[in-house]
Formats: structure tokens, C-alpha cells, sequence
């Protein structure tokens, strides 16, 4: 259940903080931005399939 809450974490809440942090902290590009939250997404989803389909206890 934890790797699930992590999944949603990084799905959900940690994009959006890079979304408005990132421009606000730093002079990130808008393209740079997208690859990173983009990819914080796929983690998340990764992360929440692996535990759906994939990293249940045997």
C-alpha cells in the first residue's frame, strides 16, 4: 500500500508542485519543464501498475 501511495505522490501532487514551483524558483525552460513533470508522471503511473499487476506478494 505504501508503493501505491508513492504511485499516486508522484502521479498527482509532485507534478503540480514542479508546474507552478519551477517557474517561480527557477529560470527552467518551458520545454525542460515538460520532460520533467512528464516524466515524474510515467514514474507515478509506473509505479502504480507495478504494484497493481505486477509487484503483488505471491
Amino acid at each position: 500500500m505504501l508503493w501505491l501511495a508513492v504511485g499516486l505522490i508522484f502521479l498527482i501532487t509532485v507534478p503540480e508542485l514542479l508546474r507552478v514551483g519551477l517557474p517561480t524558483v527557477t529560470d527552467i525552460g518551458a520545454v525542460d519543464r515538460s520532460i520533467l513533470v512528464s516524466g515524474c508522471e510515467l514514474f507515478g503511473l509506473g509505479t502504480i501498475l507495478w504494484v497493481v499487476y505486477g509487484g503483488g506478494m505471491q
